[in-house]
């Protein structure tokens, strides 16, 4: 009789959990993961949070708590605790294998059947994630120095996981037929628009920003959509008009800026190609951003130093500020880091475009070299222009000073705050030096610091911005401001 009442209690929990797994309400949705995962029939739970997992349109919350119950089911069976830990310490260098072994496991355990091909942009996805699992002391014995499966280390690498590998499933999902063929259709039609425009101008600039810009809302298409977009970008490049090559570079500048990077093969033997040859000043200064962005993303192979280190000389202030930016960290460590350092110094020093001056001294600022002398060469030149009457290049200078904790830092920056139309770079300078080396500010400094924030923030400073368009616009201005507040008076 007990065991009949707990069996039709246990269905009616499943048949509410079930519901409310699909309820309208995130909130609910969430909450109905955490009660299977702790109540319900782990084999139940599992099904039901696989396909709750599948269907979730979501890409934070409740997936998250889909992902977190499901990786707490899957800890608290031994068995299957250990085909998981399996699936990823066997797999670690191999996104292909991980993938079809993690579908394979879920599809088990009731999800969707595993996929029978892995797309390149999968594959490429599952490596990254996978790094990230390493990162969090996966080996290929398993995780390493976590404890006990019941212990709290244990469970947060292993819910790490087990996020990701769902992640990474859910993304892997194509774009449905017709939401393709419509995305590819606008991309084609703006890029039409956008090919008569004079290349690299606000017009052209404003059609490729509309066009590369993510959407409000993220989704799980959102990689697929990014693809697409750097699939045409990468074909207008492949083109024998020049015309359409340079919109094709802009274009992939623009996608990369604003989307991340991804068929970095493709893009890399594609940058390659085209600086083989003549491209003009735009489109070389675009390619320039494209390696940088390559390299941000993931240190590249043999970077092309040659080419930006040429281009510091290039007749074109774009190119040349373009060169001067990709170089951080390109060049740290390299046998070129000297040469490097140098002929930046000669462009803040000398060259005729403030812009130029500008971007070469915030790679000077941002350089961290690998011998001595550079590193000391570079703050040198910083601080012979700590009065510099170009604002940016001054907070350049400070921003330096603050980092290597030189003695009149502080009142320098004091200075730079007493006036309420300081140029917003100081207070990056600042927030800048404290993320990177974490410094404490002696308490003498702080309440003064506190002040003239305060009175910034009340003098309107935030909407003194020099144009409509300005950056950091008003709003990023006074999130500027009071996130600095807070951190200094959090740290009192």
């Amino acid at each position: 009789m007990f065991k009949k009442r707990r069996e039709r209690r246990q269905a009616e929990l499943h048949e509410e959990l079930a519901a409310a797994l699909r309820d309208a309400d995130p909130d609910v949705r969430g909450k109905a993961a955490a009660d299977a995962a702790a109540n319900a029939d782990p084999a139940w739970a599992l099904r039901e949070l696989a396909q709750a997992l599948e269907r979730e349109q979501s890409v934070n919350e409740p997936f998250d708590s889909f992902a977190s119950s499901f990786a707490d089911v899957l800890r608290r069976d031994r068995a299957i605790r250990e085909r998981t830990e399996a699936v990823f310490a066997a797999n670690l260098d191999d996104p292909e294998g991980f993938l079809r072994e993690w579908t394979a496991l879920t599809a088990d355990l009731g999800g969707a059947p595993a996929p029978s091909e892995i797309s390149p942009d999968a594959r490429d996805d599952a490596r990254d994630r996978l790094r990230q699992i390493r990162d969090h002391d996966w080996t290929a014995q398993g995780l390493a120095h976590a404890g006990r499966p019941d212990s709290f280390a244990y469970e947060v690498r292993f819910g790490v996981a087990v996020m990701l590998a769902c992640v990474v499933a859910r993304r892997a999902v194509p774009l449905p037929a017709d939401e393709s063929d419509r995305l590819r259709s606008r991309t084609r039609d703006a890029l039409a628009k956008a090919l008569p425009l004079a290349p690299g101008g606000p017009e052209r600039t404003d059609v490729l920003t509309d066009l590369a810009e993510q959407p409000e809302v993220e989704s799980w298409t959102d990689r697929a959509r990014s693809c697409l977009l750097i699939d045409e970008a990468l074909a207008l490049c492949d083109d024998e008009d020049p015309d359409r090559v340079a919109l094709g570079v802009e274009a992939l500048s623009a996608v990369l800026l604003f989307n991340g990077v991804f068929r970095y093969r493709r893009i890399r033997e594609t940058l390659d190609r085209l600086a083989d040859g003549p491209p003009d000043a735009v489109a070389l200064s675009e390619l320039l951003c494209c390696y940088d962005g390559l390299h941000m993303n993931e240190p590249l192979e043999a970077p092309p130093l040659p080419l930006f280190l040429d281009a510091l000389r290039h007749a074109d202030a774009r190119v040349r500020s373009a060169a001067a930016e990709g170089l951080d960290p390109m060049v740290e460590g390299s046998p070129s880091e000297g040469e490097a350092v140098h002929a930046l110094i000669d462009l803040f020093e000398h060259d005729a475009d403030r812009g130029v001056r500008v971007s070469a001294a915030r790679t000077l600022a941002g350089l961290r070299c690998a011998e001595e002398r550079n590193s000391w060469a570079a703050f040198d030149a910083l601080q012979r222009h700590a009065d510099s009457g170009v604002p940016e290049i001054r907070a350049l200078s400070l921003r330096d000073a603050l980092q290597r904790g030189t003695p009149d830092a502080y009142d320098r920056l004091l200075r730079e705050l007493e006036s309420t139309d300081v140029h917003w770079e100081f207070l990056s300078a600042y927030t800048f030096a404290a993320l990177n080396h974490g410094f404490r500010l002696s308490p003498d400094i702080r309440p003064r610091l506190v002040e003239r924030l305060e009175r910034l923030r009340a003098s309107g400073w935030a909407n003194h911005s020099e144009a409509p368009d300005a950056y950091p616009d008003p709003e990023d201005r006074i999130d500027m401001l009071d996130e600095l507040l807070r951190d200094l008076r959090a740290d009192a």
